[in-house]
């Protein structure tokens, strides 16, 4: 199957749609004529950003660590071409001997469970076309101090791409890994923080700038159209990982 163009008339559910790279997601599938639905925990959020994209868009209200909840909503789908999971989680972060335990199973708890949920309910339903894209990060083959939690849950989301892809043939499963992106999760940090933290990122990038919802998203949908990518983790990260 050639590269496609259009993505008209074919449905795609996006969980963590509500905001960041999910939105953009979201976003780039409606650009491209597909019927979307946006996945997320709160109501509100998911309004809005319906109202935002306009086009051929629904929303649902689900939490992916309820696995009967994610059940029922994957079974009361009529069909499913496309599959996006993008959900940041919670991370305990700091020094390996300094966080709990606890802390690492928190982590995994935020990210990884609801992540493996919503793929194993979503693949059962898959199209016989269809793709599962998910959404890891930069962490899982990069040093990065204080994040090794955070890295063991995204390597291991990353370490069932390849194995996905053969069992579930010729439906497409990809991964996009990208760097550090300017989403509203970092909202949280004080804004003086937060932009010294994105000046000293871009300063040692390859492409001089972190990276935007958009670069991610185009990325996930590359993985999507190109009918002769699978079994692929792919970075998009500005050349972070090469320096």
């Amino acid at each position: 199957m050639p590269v496609a163009t259009s993505l008209t008339g074919q449905t795609s559910v996006v969980i963590g749609g509500s905001s960041g790279i999910g939105l953009a997601s979201a976003r780039a599938l409606v650009d491209r004529g597909a019927m979307v639905t946006l996945v997320g925990r709160t109501e509100d959020r998911l309004a809005k950003a319906k109202d935002a994209l306009g086009g051929a868009v629904s929303t649902a209200v689900m939490d992916c660590a309820d696995e009967a909840a994610a059940a029922a909503f994957f079974e009361g789908l009529p069909v499913l071409d496309h599959l996006v999971v993008s959900l940041a989680g919670g991370a305990s972060l700091g020094p390996f001997t300094e966080v709990p335990v606890q802390g690492v199973r928190d982590t995994f708890d935020g990210k990884f469970w609801p992540y493996l949920i919503a793929m194993h309910h979503g693949a059962m339903v898959l199209s016989e076309q269809g793709t599962m894209t998910i959404v890891t990060g930069a962490s899982a083959i990069a040093a990065v101090p204080q994040a090794s939690c955070l890295g063991a849950v995204n390597g291991a989301l990353e370490g069932m791409i390849k194995t996905l892809s053969v069992e579930l043939a010729p439906r497409r499963v990809n991964a996009v890994s990208p760097g550090l992106t300017d989403t509203e999760a970092w909202s949280r940090i004080p804004d003086e923080i937060r932009e010294a933290m994105y000046a000293q990122s871009a300063a040692s990038t390859p492409v001089g700038r972190i990276g935007q919802p958009e670069d991610v998203a185009e990325a996930v949908l590359a993985c999507i159209q190109n009918g002769f990518l699978t079994g692929l983790v792919l970075p998009c990260d500005g050349g972070k990982r090469l320096v």
